[in-house]
């Protein structure tokens, strides 16, 4: 797992006094049950494999957290221009074909590009779903990266869209 959050030091969040109250009530629970089923062997192994998932993720969670020393620089923010030169193209050939088409469809329905733009944007925000990560991952890897090995295939081509050899 990558680092998810990154915080200096004298920046790390304390502990919630709510988070803390149910720490120390899990903790009371756990002792409770682990006096409870002293002895029985098959309670004891199903209440380890539970704690033991319980640790593992908690862990997990714990390594997506990057704490950096106080005095360090601060990392640069990464941009669009940090992407290699295919996932640019990518991005250009899909906000110019976006345009393209918004322009054309200005053109038939006789509204401004803005004023379709801001009802296309309405209407995708009240019917849309908001979009998990596995659907944008999913669509990265079925989608954009066989589109971006192609753009780096044509890149000796003189077509200027990748979609134009898309079909």
């Amino acid at each position: 797992m990558h680092n998810t959050f990154t915080y200096r030091h004298s920046e790390l969040p304390s502990v919630r006094p709510e988070t803390k109250a149910e720490i120390v009530a899990l903790d009371v629970h756990i002792a409770d049950l682990v006096l409870k089923s002293q002895g029985n062997y098959r309670e004891l192994e199903e209440l380890a494999e539970i704690l033991s998932n319980g640790l593992d993720t908690c862990e997990l969670n714990l390594n997506s957290i990057r704490i950096i020393p106080d005095d360090s620089p601060q990392p640069a923010p990464v941009s669009m221009k940090d992407l290699p030169f295919e996932q640019k193209q990518l991005i250009y050939s899909c906000s110019n074909t976006n345009s393209i088409l918004l322009n054309l469809l200005s053109e038939i329905v006789g509204s401004s590009p803005e004023e379709l733009a801001s009802d296309i944007a309405i209407q995708a925000s009240i019917h849309q779903k908001p979009i998990e990560k596995k659907e944008i991952e999913k669509f990265i890897e079925d989608v954009m990266i066989p589109l971006a090995e192609k753009a780096k295939s044509n890149h000796q081509s003189k077509c200027h869209y990748v979609f134009k050899e898309l079909k």
